[in-house]
C-alpha cells in the first residue's frame, strides 16, 4: 500500500501526538543505537512514571528486531512517508502485531499510517514466518533465573514466599541427571520454578516471569541474574574463600556481589569500573545487594600499580567481549557482523583482553586469576588462554575450571598430550544449557593447590 500525506492538509488540522509511552519507547531505542546507554538504564532513567509497559514493550521491540527491520525498511507505505522515524515505526508495529492490546485507532498521524499498513505488515510477517520455517530458524527462549542474596535472605526463605505467593516449586528427577533438568525447564509451566541443578542459591522459572517490581528484587533478597554469569564467580571459589579480591571489570557489579555472597561478606573486594557512569550503577549494585565489604574505585585496571595491592589473592576479569553469546540481548544494535569487520574488532579486543589477564598475573600474591567472557568467539577464549600462557606460564597453570560442568572449551588450541587448553575451560551454551553463551578459564599460581 502507498500512503501519501498531503502536507497542507496536516499543517491546517490540529496536531494529535503519539502517546506519550510509544515516544519515549522509541527514543530509548534511538539512545541504545547510538550506544548512550544500556536499554535497562535508559529505560529506568526515562522518566516515564509506569516503568513495567514500557520495559515490557521495548524488550519486545528487541525480540524482533530482525523482523522489524525487514517490515520497516521494505514496506513503501512507511518509506513515502516524511518525515520519517523508523524508530517510532519499529515502536508502534511492535505494538500492532506483539502487543498484548494491540495498537489503538488514535488520531495521530503516525498511528493511523500504521493501522492503514496492517494488512501490509500482518501479510509481510507471515512471509517471513514461513521462510524461517523453512530454513529450520529459531529463537532459543531462555528462562528466568532469580539469584538468591544471601546476604540477605536464604533459598528456603524466598521459596516459602514464592509458594504463598502462588508459585509452585517443582523438581527434577535426580536419576535423569542434567539433561532431565534441562528437559524439566522447558516444561515449566507459567506459574512453577525449579532450583537450580548446580547452584543452590539460583532459582529457574519461565522467561514470562517478572520480577522487576517484585517487593524482593527492592529489598535485595533476589537478583535478576543469568546462571553462566553465576558462573565465573564460583570458579574463582576455594574453600575457605577468604582473602582480598579484585573485580577487575566490575560494572554493573552482578558477579561483585556473588563473590561478596560466596564469602559471606568475610573478604574485601575492590571493585574496579573505569567509567563515571558505569561506576555510578556498580555502587548501586553493590549497595542494594548489602555487600558491606565492597569498595569501588573508578579506575582503569591496567593502570594500577600490583605494588600497591600487596595482599591481593583472587582477581576475575571478566571485561568487553563481542556478546555474541548473550540470548535475546536487548540491543537493537547487536546485528551479525561478518568478515573483515568482525575479523577486525575480535583482534582489538582479544588484544585488550589477554593485556588485562597478564596483569592481572603481574600482582605480587595472587593466587587464583578467572577470565570470563560472554562470546562464542574462540578468539576471545581459548585464543586468549594461548596468548596469555605464552607470556605467564612460568608462573602460572590452567587449572581445570569448575570440573563439574559437562560443556568443556574447543581444542583448536590443544597441543596434546601435556598442553590442553579446551579440557580445562568451560563453556555454557544456550541450546544445550538454557543459559547465555558463556567462556570461563582458571589460571593458578603454579605451586598453589
Amino acid at each position: 500500500m502507498d500512503v501519501r500525506v498531503n502536507p497542507s492538509k496536516q499543517t491546517r488540522s490540529k496536531r494529535v501526538t503519539v502517546p506519550e509511552i510509544y515516544r519515549k519507547a522509541a527514543r530509548i531505542l534511538k539512545s541504545a543505537e547510538e550506544r548512550k546507554g544500556s536499554l535497562k538504564n535508559l529505560i529506568y532513567s526515562s522518566g516515564f512514571r509506569d516503568v513495567k509497559p514500557l520495559y515490557a514493550l521495548v524488550a519486545e521491540s528487541c525480540k524482533h528486531q530482525i523482523e522489524l527491520d525487514e517490515l520497516v525498511n521494505n514496506t513503501a507505505g512507511l518509506q513515502n512517508v516524511q518525515p520519517f522515524d523508523p524508530y517510532l515505526a519499529r515502536i508502534l508495529i511492535t505494538e500492532l502485531l506483539w502487543g498484548k492490546g494491540y495498537l489503538k485507532p488514535e488520531n495521530a498521524r503516525a498511528i493511523r499510517i500504521i493501522l492503514e499498513l496492517e494488512n501490509d505488515l500482518r501479510q509481510a510477517l507471515d512471509s517471513m514466518k514461513s521462510q524461517e520455517e523453512n530454513d529450520s530458524v529459531h529463537q532459543i527462549s531462555a528462562p528466568r533465573y532469580v539469584r538468591v542474596n544471601t546476604l540477605v535472605s536464604t533459598t528456603e526463605k524466598v521459596c516459602t514466599k514464592l509458594i504463598a505467593e502462588g508459585w509452585k516449586q517443582v523438581k527434577s528427577k535426580k536419576k535423569t541427571g542434567y539433561e532431565g533438568f534441562i528437559e524439566r525447564v522447558k516444561s515449566l509451566s507459567e506459574n512453577e520454578f525449579i532450583m537450580d541443578f548446580h547452584l543452590d542459591f539460583l532459582l529457574v522459572f519461565p522467561s514470562s516471569a517478572q520480577f522487576h517490581n517484585h517487593d524482593l528484587l527492592r529489598n535485595g533478597s533476589i537478583l535478576l541474574q543469568d546462571k553462566a554469569s553465576c558462573l565465573s564467580a564460583v570458579a574463582l571459589q576455594t574453600k575457605p574463600f577468604y582473602g582480598k579480591m579484585i573485580d577487575a571489570c566490575s560494572a554493573p557489579g552482578m558477579k561483585t556481589s556473588l563473590l561478596a555472597a560466596l564469602s559471606n561478606n568475610q573478604s574485601s573486594i575492590i571493585a574496579i569500573e573505569r567509567d563515571a557512569k558505569r561506576c555510578n550503577t556498580l555502587r548501586q549494585t553493590v549497595s542494594n545487594a548489602r555487600a558491606s565489604k565492597v569498595s569501588v574505585q573508578r579506575a582503569d585496571f591496567l593502570n594500577l600499580d600490583p605494588s600497591d595491592y600487596q595482599d591481593v589473592k583472587y582477581i576475575l576479569v571478566d571485561p568487553s567481549c563481542s556478546g555474541t553469546g548473550i540470548v535475546n540481548r536487548l540491543d537493537p544494535k547487536r546485528k551479525q557482523e561478518e568478515g573483515a569487520s568482525l575479523e577486525l574488532r575480535l583482534k582489538r579486543l582479544s588484544s585488550l583482553q589477554s593485556r588485562l589477564v597478564e596483569h592481572a598475573a603481574t600482582f605480587p600474591s595472587v593466587e587464583r586469576i578467572v577470565y570470563s567472557t560472554c562470546s562464542i568467539h574462540e578468539e576471545e577464549n581459548e585464543a586468549v588462554v594461548r596468548q596469555v600462557l605464552s607470556k605467564i606460564g612460568n608462573s602460572f597453570r590452567l587449572d581445570e575450571a569448575l570440573p563439574w560442568w559437562p560443556r568443556r572449551g574447543t581444542n583448536s588450541y590443544d597441543n596434546p598430550p601435556d598442553d590442553i587448553i579446551g579440557l580445562k575451560c568451560v563453556r555454557a551454551e544456550a541450546e544445550k544449557d538454557l543459559t547465555n553463551g558463556f567462556f570461563i578459564a582458571l589460571f593458578v599460581r603454579v605451586g598453589e593447590s
